[in-house]
Parts: structure tokens; C-alpha cells; sequence
């Protein structure tokens, strides 16, 4: 069932894991429980993100999502960024805590109600380990209760 006519319904993996990240507990509210992640390099050639190679990211602001690093070498740092870069000159670290994990570290994002609308995750070595993150708001409550 596509339940948003105006856009083709997507499938697959990348699509199954926007919708286990925006709807795992619904709404941002304080003491919602935190998202936690699965993340593994493939190689130089992906980050693997619950199962998924490099799928885009839909997080909700006022949520925490945990990044757990499953075994990454510490050639992949896990960086989330403003910009679809590799190195570390353009993280995002605004309610980030751990930015550059690997091994078996969390990187630990508090989304803030002012995170910009567009973000990524990059290793900061490989070009081709990246993915967009987009940040967007609980629109059911964004304008308040008129």
C-alpha cells in the first residue's frame, strides 16, 4: 500500500530502515527510548547500517540514535558531517558525542532542535563509505496545539 499517492512507492532495505528509524517509538519526546544501530564497514567500499549498504538516514530532531560500531577497523573512523566529505574538518558535532568511532565504540547523536536539515555519515578515509542523513522535525507537533 503506498499511504503517500503523490510519490512511487519505494521497497527495499534503505527504505525499510527510514521507516525502522522514524517509526521505533513514534514521536521525540524526552525519555523516548533510544535507537540503537548496527554499524560495520564492507570493506572500503560501504558502511553497513542494519543490514544495509550506505542507505540514506531519516532522524527525527529531539531523538538519540546510537551508532554501535560492530569490529571496524580504525582506518574507518565513523564521522557524521555537514558536508559529503572524507577527514574530519567538516564534522558535525552539535549533540554528537564520539565522532571518528571505531572498534566497538558508539557514537551517540542527541539530535538538537536546530540540527540542519541535511547531514551525512562518511569514514574519514573512504570516499565511497558515505550516506545522507536527512534531520527532520515531528511534524505532527511542530506548530503546537492552535
Amino acid at each position: 500500500m503506498n499511504i503517500c499517492p503523490s510519490r512511487p512507492r519505494q521497497t527495499g532495505p534503505a527504505f525499510v530502515l527510514m521507516l525502522v528509524l522514524f517509526a521505533t517509538g513514534g514521536l521525540a519526546h524526552a525519555g523516548d527510548p533510544v535507537v540503537s544501530l548496527s554499524v560495520v564497514n564492507s570493506g572500503m567500499t560501504s558502511w553497513v547500517i542494519d543490514g544495509a549498504d550506505n542507505p540514506p538516514l531519516t532522524l527525527l530532531r529531539g531523538r538519540t540514535y546510537e551508532f554501535v560500531m560492530q569490529n571496524v577497523s580504525a582506518v574507518h573512523p565513523f564521522n557524521i558531517n555537514t558536508t559529503n566529505a572524507t577527514g574530519s574538518a567538516s564534522q558535525y558535532n552539535n549533540g554528537v558525542t564520539n565522532n571518528g568511532a571505531t572498534g566497538t565504540q558508539t557514537l551517540t547523536f542527541v539530535v538538537p532542535a536546530n540540527a540542519p536539515d541535511s547531514l551525512h555519515y562518511n569514514c574519514g578515509n573512504h570516499a565511497a563509505m558515505n550516506g545522507p542523513i536527512t534531520i527532520i522535525t515531528d511534524v505532527i507537533f511542530a506548530s503546537g496545539f492552535d
